[in-house]
C-alpha cells in the first residue's frame, strides 16, 4: 500500500469560513466553505479539534503508527504545528483551521516525502498532493508554463517551488502555509539549521550505534505500514544499510536486483550474496532495450518532468519482480549517498580545522580524504587552501545551458524548494556542501503519493535530522566514503559488500536504448512541442543526434533528459484534450 491523494480547496475571499467539511469526489471541493477529499486508501488520524491530518504519522517516542495526535484544545495553530514536526514524523500534510482568525493553515512534514501542490482558480485556492487532482478540482486543464520549464531544464537538479504548470507551485516541506483566503504567508516550523553539528560530537562508535538504532527503528515503521516488502538491491552502502536495517528489525524482506546484459552493469554477485547473508529471497531482471518505449513518459501526472525517462523500463522490472517475491512495494536506497554526505572535495578538512585545529584535522581527515578522493596530499593541500582562501559559494548550482534555445536561456534566478544554500553553518561551511547533496536528491526520491510503488525510506525525518547534526569529517573516518553508515551495520553485512567503494549502473542499457531508438528519439525533439515552444535550440540538437555514442558522452543523458520534458508536455496536453472532450 502506497498511496496519498487528497485535496483541498479554499475560497478566494476576506476570511476563511470556519467550518471545513469533507467532500464525496474532487471535482466538488469547490463551494461556499473549505473543504477536502481524500482517496479511500489515503491513511488519516485525527486532530481532534484542531483537524486533520492526512497521510502516515508515527511516533518519535516509539516509532508506532499513531491514529489520533493529542494536541491542547487552546494552543495556537503555530504551536500545534510546532509540536507535531517535534513528536511525530511520517509523510503527512495537516490542515489546521483557526476560527478565531478565520484562517486555515497547513503543514506540510519536513521530509519532503509527501509533496503538497498549489493551485488557483478565480474563486478558489487549491492545494492537493497531485497535480492531476489541481485541474480536476478547478475542472479547467492545467497548461505547461514554458518559462518554468525552460528554467527547470537549466536547473535539472534543483527543485524548484515553481512547478512547470502555470500557475502551480509547491509548498516548502516544514512550512506552515496560512491562508485568509484572499492572503497567504508561509511560516517555518521545522529548520534544517536546527540539526547542524552544535559543540562536542559523539564518538564515532556511539554515533554509528545511534544511527543503527534510528534505521531500524524507521525502517520498522514503514514495513508495519505497508506490510512486506522487496527491496531494490544493488550490493551497495545504501541498499545494503537499508536491507541490514530491516534484517536488524527482524522486518519480511526480499531482494530484487536489476542487471545489465553484459558485466559492466551487473551487480548481481554482490546482491545475491547480501540476501543469502541476511536470510532473504531474491530474484534478477535484466534490462532489455525492447522494454524501453522512447514516447513513455516516466514523469506523467507529476508537476514536473523530474524523473529519468529510461525509470518506465526500471519500473516495469521492479514491479515483475515484485509480484515474483509476493511483495506489495519495492523500497530503494534513493537519497542515501546524499543523506550520508558523500563528498569529493576538502570540506571535511576545513570544517575538521576550523573546530578541532590543524593537528586533527592535517593528521586525521587530509589522509582520509585522500583516500576517498583517490587524489595525492599534495593536490588535497592545496584544495584545502584554496577553499580557505576563498571561502565556499553558497550558489551550488550552475546552469545547463546545453541544446537549449538562447531565448530560452533565461536571465532568472530559481528559487529552490529548500533554500537551505543560504544557512548560516556556524563553523561547519562544508555543510553547506551536505546540504546541497540532499538537494540534490529532491528529483529522485520516491515518496507517499501516486506514482510506482516504490518508496525511499531513507529520506524520513529522523534519519535526516540524524545526518545533518553529524560533522562531514565522521562520515569520511578510515578514509572510506559514508563511514558511519558502513559501520552501523558492520556485524550484518558481508566483508566484500561492506568494502564496496563503487558500483555499476545501467550505462551500457540506457545507450543501447538510445542507439535503437534514435530515429524516434530524434523526430520526438525536431517536430515535437519543445521545439515549436522555442525551448530548444532545434539545429543543436539535430547535430547532437549525428554523433556517435562513444563521443556524446554525457549528452546522450541531456537529450534523453529532453525527451522526457517532450513526453512530459505531450502527456498534459493529452490529459487537457481528453478533458475537453
Amino acid at each position: 500500500m502506497k498511496q496519498g491523494r487528497f485535496v483541498l480547496a479554499v475560497p478566494r475571499r476576506r476570511g476563511v469560513p470556519p467550518v471545513v467539511r469533507r467532500s464525496a469526489s474532487p471535482d466538488d471541493v469547490c463551494g461556499d466553505n473549505a473543504s477536502f477529499w481524500t482517496s479511500d486508501d489515503t491513511p488519516e488520524a485525527s486532530l481532534g479539534t484542531h483537524g486533520y491530518l492526512i497521510g502516515c504519522v508515527f511516533s518519535a517516542q516509539t516509532a508506532r503508527t499513531v491514529d489520533a495526535v493529542p494536541l491542547p484544545e487552546s494552543e495556537s495553530v503555530q504551536a500545534a504545528a510546532k509540536r507535531l514536526v517535534r513528536n511525530y514524523w511520517g509523510a503527512y500534510v495537516a490542515i489546521l483551521p483557526d476560527p478565531g482568525r478565520r484562517t486555515l493553515a497547513l503543514l506540510v512534514d519536513p521530509s519532503g516525502l509527501f509533496p503538497v501542490y498549489r493551485g488557483m482558480s478565480q474563486t478558489h485556492v487549491v492545494f492537493s498532493s497531485d497535480a492531476c487532482l489541481v485541474g480536476e478540482a478547478v475542472g479547467d486543464r492545467l497548461k505547461v508554463d514554458w518559462g518554468a520549464l525552460a528554467l527547470f531544464l537549466r536547473y535539472p537538479e534543483l527543485r524548484q517551488k515553481q512547478a512547470c504548470l502555470a500557475g502551480v507551485e509547491e509548498l516548502t516541506p516544514g512550512t506552515l502555509m496560512v491562508t485568509a483566503g484572499d492572503q497567504e504567508s508561509e511560516l517555518p516550523v521545522w529548520r534544517a539549521a536546527d540539526y547542524l553539528p552544535r559543540g562536542t560530537e559523539p564518538s564515532f562508535s556511539d554515533a554509528a550505534a545511534e544511527l543503527r538504532e534510528l534505521a531500524i527503528r524507521t525502517c520498522a515503521a514503514w514495513t508495519d505500514r505497508f506490510g512486506p516488502v522487496a527491496v531494490a538491491t544493488s550490493g551497495g552502502v545504501d541498499s545494503s544499510f537499508l536491507c541490514a536495517a530491516l534484517a536488524a528489525g527482524h522486518s519480511d524482506f526480499g531482494c530484487i536486483t536489476l542487471a545489465t546484459s553484459d558485466s559492466s552493469g551487473d551487480e548481481s554477485e554482490y546482491a545475491r550474496l547480501l540476501a543469502e547473508h541476511l536470510g532473504a529471497d531474491f530474484t534478477r531482471r535484466v534490462y532489455d532495450t525492447t522494454c524501453y518505449r522512447p514516447t513513455a513518459c516516466a514523469s506523467a501526472g507529476r508537476s514536473r518532468p523530474g524523473r529519468k525517462g529510461f525509470l518506465t523500463a526500471v519500473d516495469a522490472l521492479l514491479a515483475a519482480g515484485s509480484a515474483e517475491l509476493g511483495k506489495a512495494i519495492v523500497l530503494d536506497g534513493n537519497g542515501g549517498d546524499n543523506l550520508f554526505c558523500f563528498l569529493h572535495s576538502a570540506a571535511p578538512i576545513v570544517d575538521r580545522l576550523r573546530n578541532e585545529g590543524p593537528r586533527a584535522a592535517l593528521f586525521e581527515t587530509l589522509p582520509d580524504m585522500c583516500c576517498v578522493t583517490g587524489c595525492d596530499v599534495p593536490t588535497m593541500l592545496r584544495a584545502t587552501g584554496k577553499r580557505l582562501m576563498g571561502g565556499h559559494s553558497k550558489q551550488n548550482w550552475a546552469p545547463d545551458s546545453r541544446l537549449l534555445a538562447d531565448a530560452a536561456i533565461l536571465e532568472d534566478s530559481p528559487v529552490p524548494l529548500t533554500p537551505w544554500h543560504r544557512l548560516s553553518t556556524w563553523r561547519h561551511p562544508g555543510k553547506h556542501d551536505h546540504l546541497a547533496l540532499i538537494m540534490r536528491a529532491q528529483h529522485h526520491v520516491h515518496g507517499f503519493g501516486p506514482g510506482p510503488a516504490r518508496f525511499s525510506p531513507l529520506m524520513s525525518q529522523p534519519l535526516l535530522e540524524f545526518c545533518l547534526g553529524v560533522p562531514t569529517w565522521t562520515w569520511v573516518t578510515g578514509g572510506q566514503n559514508r563511514a558511519l553508515a558502513r559501520a552501523a551495520f558492520a556485524d550484518l553485512l558481508p566483508r566484500s559488500v561492506l568494502d564496496r567503494t563503487s558500483k555499476a549502473g545501467p550505462d551500457s542499457f540506457i545507450r543501447s536504448a538510445f542507439d535503437r531508438h534514435r530515429a524516434v528519439l530524434r523526430d520526438l525533439l525536431l517536430d515535437g512541442q519543445l521545439a515549436e515552444q522555442g525551448v530548444i535550440d532545434r539545429a543543436a540538437v539535430e547535430q547532437a543526434f549525428t554523433l556517435e555514442t562513444s563521443r556524446r558522452g554525457s549528452l546522450v543523458y541531456r537529450l534523453l533528459d529532453l525527451v522526457e520534458a517532450e513526453n512530459w508536455s505531450r502527456s498534459w496536453e493529452r490529459a487537457a484534450t481528453i478533458r475537453a472532450s
